[in-house]
């Protein structure tokens, strides 16, 4: 898969969320790179703190973390936006494959699958691909989103 133009990153919001200051440090540094604006963290409650905040385009998550694990986060991300009727693509970029991770299939689905190491390639098209279709970018301007999304945190996190 070939760089995708980087004006169709620049601009995009992206949450990165790794327990590994390393992944995250090289991952920021590279899509930075890229004119994309990046928002690291280490923990799903720093994850998710940061998601109601910034609105991301994309989320790029890895699965095995201490305490709550990516497809923690990825739940909580679909219910807080089952109650906006929005969504944001979230990949999983992990040293696990699908199968390893034994994911429940009646369980929400990551967007995308990349596997570290991560290809460069692989993960500015996924990212092209996913982040520039989220309707993010219209939502986020949004007073009513604003609204929803502290009604549905505050229920999410009780």
């Amino acid at each position: 898969m070939p760089i995708p133009n980087t004006s169709t990153l620049d601009g995009l919001r992206v949450l990165v969320v790794d327990d590994d200051l390393d992944s995250c440090a090289w991952m920021t540094c590279l899509l930075e790179f890229y004119g994309i604006e990046v928002h690291s963290t280490f923990t799903v409650h720093q994850a998710l703190a940061t998601f109601v905040e910034l609105r991301p385009d994309l989320v790029l998550s890895d699965i095995v973390m201490p305490g709550e694990d990516g497809y923690s986060l990825l739940r909580q991300i679909r219910q807080i936006e089952d109650r906006l009727d929005k969504s944001t693509p979230v990949i999983a970029v992990t040293a696990l494959g699908e199968l390893e991770a034994g994911f429940p299939k009646s369980e929400a689905r990551f967007d995308q699958w990349l596997l570290k190491p991560v290809d460069i390639d692989e993960l500015l098209g996924a990212i092209a691909f996913h982040g520039t279709s989220s309707l993010s970018n219209v939502c986020r301007t949004s007073p009513r989103f604003s609204i929803a999304v502290d009604k549905a945190v505050r229920t999410s996190w009780r």
